[in-house]
């Protein structure tokens, strides 16, 4: 009895520890895994209750006292730091979460991002009140302008960043309504007048789709995103083409530019964070809006993919789920053309 609450208190006490802490018997089976440990893996007590250890984290095996391990469980990757103490009858193991490499390596790049257009305007707004008397009015409009040229640069990193916060935040269900495709697209357009320069838009978007099920703001800036790129990196007069077509459950939405195209390489990365692909023009991006996009459209339930050729263009083509899904003819890929305008009546048409 006495030896049972003992028990007892040395795993309440383990419960309560700012540690993952893992005993085992002297073959490696568990006998005791607390709460925090629990918590950072995702494995309950009970269910490791018995496991051997060395399955789950085969490094243990081989290591001597202290260890960086890495452990992976629904795609949630993680790198833990142990130290481990043998004991009369097994051995003993605490375990303390680390932040994962790619984070850190984001918060270095984004206190990087932010620092050189802080940095600019610093520079020119020191320079001003201390020569203002000296500057004449051309000099004092030409800082001023860089100065609202770095702030503006600032505020949109901010505003990647914010957005790229709520793409990944987790998406409350009830937002996600009906949503007709063409006319979010169409208002896009409309409201891109500037950015359109004397591209010409290619339009094939059919007005009677099946509404998606996606949130409207979030479609919206998907497809901003796409566009604006698409009249960013092409050259001047070059047109955009804008397709839409039904694709099994999905509508699919498809950007086509002319511009430089993306190399096989930079394929496989472009839609990491701050992925940015060498321009033959002096537009620079924070290198966060493929990478929003991509989580924004994957929050809906959707897929997005590109194929490029360097020197002849990109396509970047979205699928976001219909509320009732249509019938169409099988194994048709994602890239596919639009469906013809007098379709067979095995399907419904567009």
């Amino acid at each position: 009895m006495v030896q049972s609450s003992r028990l007892m208190a040395w795993m309440q006490l383990a419960d309560i520890l700012p540690c993952g802490l893992v005993v085992t018997d002297l073959r490696g089976y568990v006998l005791l895994w607390n709460h925090y440990m629990a918590e950072i893996t995702g494995l309950g007590a009970q269910q490791m209750h018995g496991e051997l250890i060395f399955q789950w984290f085969p490094e243990l095996e081989t290591v001597a006292v202290n260890a960086r391990v890495p452990f992976s469980r629904n795609n949630r990757q993680l790198f833990l730091q142990t130290r481990s103490q043998s004991l009369d009858q097994g051995h003993m193991w605490t375990f303390l979460s680390e932040v994962e490499p790619r984070k850190i390596d984001f918060a270095s790049v984004v206190s990087h991002e932010l620092r050189i257009p802080l940095t600019s305007i610093k520079g020119f707004v020191d320079t001003l009140l201390r020569s203002r008397d000296q500057l004449n009015e051309e000099q004092q409009v030409r800082f001023l302008t860089i100065i609202k040229n770095q702030a503006d640069r600032l505020t949109r990193l901010v505003e990647d960043i914010l957005l790229m916060s709520q793409a990944q935040s987790d998406y409350p269900p009830d937002i996600i309504n009906p949503v007709a495709i063409e006319p979010v697209l169409r208002r896009i357009l409309e409201n891109l007048p500037s950015q359109c320069g004397d591209h010409p838009v290619i339009w094939e978007v059919p007005e009677d789709l099946p509404v998606v099920c996606a949130d409207e703001d979030r479609l919206e800036q998907i497809f901003l995103n796409l566009l604006d790129n698409a009249f960013k990196y092409s050259p001047q007069g070059s047109p955009v083409t804008v397709r839409a077509w039904i694709d099994s459950t999905f509508v699919a939405v498809a950007v086509q530019d002319q511009g430089m195209g993306i190399s096989p390489d930079s394929l496989d990365w472009i839609f990491d964070q701050f992925a940015r692909v060498e321009k033959t023009n002096a537009t620079v991006g924070s290198g966060l809006g493929l990478y929003i996009t991509r989580s924004l459209v994957e929050s809906l339930g959707g897929q997005i993919s590109v194929q490029s050729i360097e020197g002849q263009g990109s396509t970047f083509t979205v699928l976001i789920p219909i509320i009732c899904p249509v019938r169409v003819p099988p194994g048709r890929p994602i890239n596919d053309p639009p469906l013809p305008d007098n379709p067979p009546e095995s399907y419904p048409p567009l």
